[in-house]
């Protein structure tokens, strides 16, 4: 496998899990902070919409969608806490649509160019991509913490 198609099967592939652990919550239950500190689940897929755009414009890509009003505030680094949160489903549209733009953008770089600057542990765009796969994991493992808080089934494992 070549490294386009790699970075583009950890992609789609963490895409998938996203969706797989957050399918089947209702709202309320996408909301809530099981033990009042954690981000809720809706934050976690709100923050991966937001957090595909950061790379993209690392990348100098212009995106072909934008985040809804108030969503790079709600979702940055360092908040999830008690919010007024928009519809799980909604958030999920909006990371459907940096994920399918962050996609293209991979599938057009030249993965071995250099990022300047680099703003994470990544020195080129390939390796960037695969972080930006890489930094899904970890929501989605926060995510499946609080399915287990909300005593909801496991999604995988």
């Amino acid at each position: 496998m070549d490294k386009r198609a790699l970075v583009r099967y950890q992609l789609d592939l963490s895409h998938r899990m996203v969706g797989r652990c957050v399918g089947d919550l209702a709202d309320a239950e996408a909301a809530r902070r099981p033990d009042g500190a954690l981000a809720p689940a809706v934050w976690h897929v709100g923050h991966l919409a937001a957090a595909d755009l950061k790379f993209l414009a690392v990348a100098g890509v212009a995106p072909t969608v934008t985040l809804p009003d108030g969503y790079p505030a709600l979702f940055r680094p360092g908040t999830g806490g008690a919010e007024d949160y928009p519809p799980l489903g909604e958030v999920a549209t909006t990371f459907d649509a940096t994920h399918e733009a962050i996609v293209r953008a991979a599938a057009e770089a030249n993965l071995d160019t250099i990022v300047e600057n680099s703003p994470g542990p990544f020195g080129t765009f390939g390796e960037m991509f695969s972080f930006a796969a890489a930094h899904r994991w970890y929501h989605i493992g926060k995510i499946a913490s609080l399915r287990g808080l909300l005593r909801k089934p496991r999604p995988f494992g």
